[in-house]
């Protein structure tokens, strides 16, 4: 079983000129909407549709933490209006000023047993399927599992 066979094609994509708070909105309902509860995270595109860039919830979250408080352990104290300050400030800042730049990836022939290896060192929940520079899917972990209770229940057991 290769990437492609157990990829999903649809993704949410977003420019790296893009604002947080434009990110944020896609994190929260995606571009499909409808009913959809949001993403975790966004492949950065640029306009010619080449993978530049990642951005997750984590990403935005690290840039609201004050580098003081990280470094300082403070994080249990909650100074009154702090978190809304932090979220003001970034919100106009640039998809790219915090995204992941190396992202990995593996081509569309990439195993089942390769991408199980490279999400499991790499701590990662999902690597874009690149073909000729540009992405063509996503391995989610999720997805990956499911296949594994297919493979191993080989019928529907949750209705």
């Amino acid at each position: 079983m290769k990437a492609i066979d157990i990829m999903t094609k649809e993704f949410d994509a977003i420019l790296p000129t893009a604002t947080v708070k434009e990110a944020v909105t896609l994190f929260k309902c995606g571009f499909r909407g409808e009913g959809r509860k949001g993403v975790n995270a966004l492949m950065v595109m640029d306009e010619n549709g080449k993978l530049v860039g990642l951005i997750t919830m984590s990403h935005i979250l690290k840039a609201i933490m004050p580098f003081y408080m990280e470094m300082a352990h403070l994080s249990e104290f909650a100074w009154e209006g702090l978190f809304e300050r932090m979220c003001h400030k970034i919100e106009n800042r640039l998809v790219s000023d915090f995204m992941e730049k190396k992202v990995i990836t593996v081509d569309p022939d990439a195993n089942i047993f390769e991408i199980s290896e490279l999400m499991l060192k790499s701590r990662v929940r999902r690597l874009p399927i690149v073909e000729k520079d540009k992405v063509i899917g996503i391995v989610y972990r999720k997805e990956l599992f499911f296949k594994i209770v297919e493979t191993m229940l080989e019928k529907e057991v949750c209705k």
